[in-house]
């Protein structure tokens, strides 16, 4: 679960900083990555807690194509002058990249559950563009996880998965982390 006020509070620090800034709005990880690289800005920010307990959140900064950690993250204060703001929907651009290079060869029935997390909002779209026939499971985003932690490392979160694939024939199940 990622805290809407820590959202936004990037937003605010970058822009102070007079960097300019493309919100691409609440998306998974791998979105955000793909996203600095579509976008040609080889930098992102992604706030996130993952699989964590929803009281947890956490960042995930890449600038000049670099992952930044520890005292490199706490670097970043030097305030400018005020940068932009700007929104983008790169949603259909990351489906179809991916569709554009991968497709099953045969229709498969998958059952995805994204434990409440944010992939819920894009990941059975993204698997019926490859062809998959999906079920879904969980794939509403909810930050307090209701249903189970999305950790699919933890297998007591995976006992609804299991049952779903059995009960419905699927050809496969996935499970995914918060973010």
């Amino acid at each position: 679960y990622a805290d809407p006020r820590l959202h936004q509070h990037w937003l605010e620090g970058l822009r102070k900083a007079g960097r300019e800034v493309i919100d691409i709005g609440e998306v998974p990880t791998p979105m955000a990555y793909f996203g600095s690289f579509h976008l040609r800005t080889g930098s992102c920010v992604s706030v996130t807690g993952s699989h964590n307990p929803p009281d947890y959140n956490g960042f995930k900064v890449v600038i000049d194509g670099e992952t930044l950690s520890g005292d490199a993250i706490q670097n970043l204060h030097r305030a400018e002058s005020m940068g932009l703001l700007s929104s983008r929907d790169i949603k259909p651009e990351y489906i179809q990249r991916i569709a554009d290079d991968i497709q099953i060869e045969r229709k498969l029935k998958v059952v995805i559950d994204c434990g409440s997390g944010v992939a819920g909002a894009f990941a059975p779209e993204l698997l019926a563009a490859i062809g998959a026939e999906v079920e879904p499971l969980y794939c509403d985003v909810d930050g307090t996880f209701p249903h189970h932690h999305p950790d699919p490392s933890d297998p007591l979160n995976l006992v609804d998965l299991i049952n779903v694939v059995q009960r419905v024939g699927a050809d496969l199940g996935l499970a995914l982390d918060g973010d």
